[in-house]
């Protein structure tokens, strides 16, 4: 079917009559050629005009009828004295596969062979325009048997179509082979067909909010299923009864555990490994073998099992991912797959993916670029999405988008599992950026939550501008690290008896952490009553060239420091701030290990009587100071917050249970207060309420033992605690989407958890 003639001789056959004996033509929706067209119709009739809109209605000849009648007004069946009119799809290839359709209005055999204007029709409408060249018109070609017009012209009006089309393709053509030869990169060459631009009206493969359940279809696992797969494997815990039924029998051994006996016994083989990393592949490895028992093993001793499966064995697990790298874990998408990142979503097995942790490994924890070895970091992170706030595992999604490292060392380790190519950067890093976000809302649906993690200070907080009001997102980084401080810090106020807007501030470090609490503690600040630069005059930062002043001379003021730039002389030691400033509280979030020393601990004791130490950079090598240090250089009493755990300390007879602010205690809770609530969007205000719910969470025995936070093997129910008022939040304020609005929220929450318990592996039977 490459030209004209072709298309017509298709059209000499005709073995269909309606049931008015009208001949019915070949269309897209009966015809047995194997050109498919998609249904364009090219006329203005009001009919055409909803067929352009998508209202089209295939249908087969015993219904072309009843299409016919739907468009009365323009034409189809008028009456049987009048033309009959049949609209039909035309669709053939001009110059690599082009696709037209036109309209071909037939009349009656009877009225061809009467009709007397047929021939006077072609002479009055004869095409003389000199660009059709050497066109043919009607008069010389001859006409194909079968398949009678209502005029010349129309033949005449076809032919000038497919010449002028032709003519237009052509041209279209020769400007694509034009752009293509002088515009690619290399990059792009090694691709095939990257998207320019992002279709936000594509068609979605979700829309709203799915339901609660674990869209398990019972018939369609087999029991070999129930065996192997993570998700309903049972282990050694299949009761007799279940093996037989499932045809697994044999295929286990013979004896049944309780849920609690295989969680002993995999405390057992965890306390005979001796190195943490060896202990967190081994829980990595059960978690592929049998998520709950996982989870299980988790929830059995959180304080002990969370530092293995995140900060601070996380970070060595990240370091040594390439090595230690097992079994496929979440979806590694690379600037390879730029135009084609929804194409690769699709590949993952799960369709209901309610939260996503995606990272582009530059910044990873303290350690720098790690590339595609930060995979760990969103692995760890959903996992405690899981043991933490109970957010289904099946719904939870790892990414890291691999965009090179610039990290000499990987490039050069064979064993690396990453793209070895220099990290992308420009419009080309944020147009991967946004072809990511939009096809995960494509995707998964716009309530899918997007969590940044450890990108670097530049983009993470570009993109968090970028995105956080057109989508479900935030980043843990600079929110949620700044929530967890906040907590703290309005908790340790308990103990002095003071507000926070009666302290000054001072931070060591500018980056995503430290301008993330700033910026927290401003809004609180405000909240307390001060106006915003009264607030300001109570924040000041210490980054690599010294206080953030205006005007500094060193330079390095970016518009987020600036936000928080002092009128002040310079000043550019951090001891020297000390001096000058005199603050009540010393942040560290610059990942700088040992920068608060014994000369600065001494300085904060001498300037307050109870002063506030928070040394929140991990992993523990880090850490600005130790719980050991902060309580011996302040004489036993400073209140001490750290990012990574330390062990109690004793120091003049007094034990200290150092607090760690770790950001455990808040993202799970949002992110199960978010979901739960169905918001499209995430406020800042949203992490101040967390702030202040998890203070209030904080008891005056916590307290008295030198902790700010409550104890890790209470934080299931500070994330539910911490839910419960995001949620109420939401239908406040209006962003939330689910409804009806449940009257006990808190009874809606917990309904929507990850029960831990194992499940029935055969449906349940009943009588008939």
């Amino acid at each position: 079917m490459g030209n004209s003639s072709s298309i017509c001789a298709d059209r000499n056959v005709i073995t269909n009559f309606d049931e008015n004996g009208t001949p019915v033509y070949p269309t897209a929706n009966n015809s047995q050629s194997p050109s498919n067209g998609q249904i364009t119709p090219l006329h203005t009739h009001s009919c055409g005009k909803e067929r352009e809109q998508g209202y089209y209605t295939k249908s087969n000849n015993n219904n072309h009828e009843r299409e016919s009648q739907s468009c009365c007004s323009s034409s189809s069946r008028v009456c049987k004295n009048h033309t009959t009119t049949t609209t039909t799809t035309l669709e053939y290839e001009l110059s690599n596969f082009a696709k037209l359709t036109t309209r071909i209005t037939t009349q009656s055999a009877a009225e061809v062979a009467t009709s007397p204007h047929t021939v006077t029709d072609t002479d009055r409408y004869r095409d003389t325009d000199t660009d059709q060249g050497n066109l043919p018109t009607a008069t010389d070609l001859e006409l194909p048997k079968g398949l009678p017009l209502s005029s010349r012209h129309h033949w005449n009006q076809l032919q000038s179509s497919l010449h002028a089309l032709h003519h237009q393709q052509q041209q279209q053509q020769q400007q694509l082979r034009s752009y293509s030869s002088t515009s690619h990169t290399n990059l792009e060459d090694k691709m095939s067909n990257p998207a320019s631009k992002v279709n936000e009206y594509a068609n979605r493969d979700r829309l709203g909010l799915w339901g609660t359940g674990d869209n398990e279809v019972v018939g369609s696992i087999s029991g070999f299923a129930r065996l192997y797969d993570k998700r309903y494997s049972k282990g050694l815990a299949f009761t007799h009864e279940e093996r037989q039924q499932l045809g697994i029998h044999g295929l286990l051994p013979y004896v049944v555990k309780e849920p609690s006996e295989q969680v002993a016994h995999c405390r057992a083989l965890l306390e005979r490994l001796e190195q943490d990393l060896d202990k967190y592949m081994y829980l990595i490895s059960l978690s592929e073998r049998n998520e709950r028992l996982f989870y299980n093993v988790l929830s059995s001793d959180i304080a002990y099992m969370m530092p293995l499966v995140y900060t601070p064995t996380v970070g060595l697990a990240c370091q040594r991912y390439s090595l230690i790298h097992q079994n496929a874990k979440g979806m590694f998408i690379s600037i390879k797959d730029k135009g084609h990142i929804y194409d690769v979503l699709k590949n993952w097995p799960e369709t209901d993916v309610r939260a996503i942790v995606v990272t582009d490994g530059e910044r990873i924890l303290g350690l720098g670029d790690l590339g595609a070895n930060g995979m760990g970091i969103p692995v760890g992170k959903l996992s405690l999405y899981t043991a933490l706030a109970g957010i289904k595992p099946s719904q939870c999604l790892p990414i890291t988008l691999d965009v090179g490292t610039n990290t000499e060392s990987l490039l050069e380790d064979p064993l690396y599992i990453g793209l070895r190519e220099r990290r992308a950067t420009g419009d080309l890093y944020d147009e991967f950026i946004d072809e990511f976000m939009h096809a995960c809302v494509r995707r998964f649906g716009q309530n899918c939550l997007i969590q940044f993690e450890d990108f670097a200070n530049a983009n993470a907080f570009r993109l968090l501008s970028k995105y956080r009001d057109t989508f479900c997102t935030f980043n843990d980084d600079i929110q949620g690290t700044a929530s967890v401080a906040v907590a703290g810090l309005l908790a340790s106020l308990k103990i002095k008896k003071t507000q926070l807007k009666d302290n000054t501030l001072l931070f060591l470090g500018a980056g995503e952490a430290a301008l993330g609490i700033a910026n927290l503690c401003l809004m609180a600040m405000k909240a307390e009553g001060l106006t915003e630069e009264e607030a300001k005059a109570r924040i000041w930062m210490v980054d690599s060239r010294g206080v953030i002043t205006r005007d500094r001379p060193k330079g390095g003021l970016t518009e987020h420091k600036l936000h928080f730039a002092q009128l002040h002389e310079p000043i550019d030691t951090l001891a020297e701030a000390v001096r000058k400033v005199r603050p009540n509280v010393l942040i560290g979030a610059a990942a700088q290990g040992g920068a608060f020393n014994q000369e600065i601990l001494e300085l904060m004791a001498d300037i307050n009587e109870t002063p506030i130490i928070f040394a929140l950079s991990n992993p523990t090598s880090k850490a600005e100071c130790t719980a050991e240090e902060a309580y011996t250089y302040t004489k036993g009493r400073c209140i001490f917050a750290s990012g990574s755990p330390f062990a109690p300390v004793t120091y003049n007879n007094k034990k200290f249970y150092p607090g760690q602010g770790n950001n455990s205690y808040i993202f799970p809770g949002v992110a199960l207060g978010v979901l739960c609530a169905g918001m499209l969007n995430i406020p800042e205000q949203v992490f101040l309420v967390a702030a202040e719910r998890l203070a209030e969470l904080v008891s005056k025995d916590d307290l008295s033992k030198g902790s700010l936070y409550p104890p890790l093997s209470s934080i299931v129910n500070c994330s539910v605690a911490i839910a419960e008022k995001i949620v109420e939040y939401a239908y406040k304020n209006g962003l939330a989407t689910v409804r009806p609005e449940p009257v006990n929220k808190l009874a809606f929450i917990k309904a929507q958890m990850f029960d831990l318990d194992y499940p029935r592996s055969v449906p349940a039977t009943y009588k008939m």
